[in-house]
């Protein structure tokens, strides 16, 4: 986080170079711009980690397209030319991580789509990829994936996280019907909820009690620092030497 320091001139010119460079994705994205929306992601790889370059570039980025579209300042066709745009630079962001296949049953595990009918994806994208960069193994599902399915999947594979997202509100019977299915697991695997209507509203009622709800990609982080405690105690607690994970 970039703070002010008495009006200091290089805390201004930072915070007005980091604007700057945010309007110009944003425009790249609106033009179908492939190369100059990486160009301006491979450049910020610089200096900030790939969950810096998601939290302070690429989400804020589609943030404000989604406001210009719901203002009617550019059309549904601007804005899934933006979001493919989005998708192959997010796609981009995860080929070094992608360079060797982890076993399939390689642990930890984590699953991640969308309630059915729910096309919105790309927050549940740069979730799975910060999951892969953490050393999980992941299966990304992308959009839409009915229930069904999913409990096919979850049986046959085991996860250790199931990750969902929602974006509308009309979706929240559909979501219900995931979380209750998912309390009858056998296994108990911890779900996690995302989508923009979490930081607006209060959904833990509807939640078992694995379930985490994560407002943002800080929240996240909150939650990657709490498991990687937890599987430290349980290191702990199994084996006869002190643990270095």
């Amino acid at each position: 986080m970039i703070i002010y320091k008495n009006e200091d001139s290089f805390y201004k010119r930072v915070m007005l170079l980091m604007d700057t460079t945010n309007r110009a994705f944003v425009e790249a994205l609106l033009a179908g711009d492939h190369a100059r929306s990486l160009q301006i992601v491979t450049i910020r790889q610089g200096n900030c980690s790939r969950f810096e370059i998601y939290n302070e570039l690429i989400t804020p980025a589609m943030y404000d397209i989604g406001v210009m579209w719901q203002k009617n300042e550019i059309t549904v066709a601007d804005e899934h030319l933006a979001t493919a745009v989005c998708d192959f630079v997010l796609t981009q962001t995860e080929f070094e991580l992608l360079q060797q296949s982890a076993s399939p049953y390689a642990t930890p595990k984590a699953m991640f789509f969308t309630v059915e009918d729910e096309h919105h994806y790309l927050g549940l994208k740069m979730v799975s990829i910060l999951f892969r960069e953490k050393h999980w193994n992941v299966k990304y599902y992308q959009s839409n994936l009915p229930i069904d399915h999913v409990l096919k999947e979850v049986e046959r594979w085991k996860p250790n996280v199931i990750g969902l997202s929602f974006s509308l509100a009309y979706r929240i019977d559909e979501l219900t019907d995931y979380l209750k299915a998912f309390s009858k697991l056998e296994d108990k695997p911890e779900v996690l909820v995302g989508g923009r209507l979490i930081k607006n509203y209060d959904f833990s009622s509807i939640g078992p009690p694995q379930t985490t709800f994560i407002q943002d990609l800080d929240e996240l982080q909150i939650w990657f620092n709490k498991d990687k405690q937890t599987r430290r105690d349980e290191f702990d607690g199994t084996s006869t030497t002190s643990s270095v994970v």
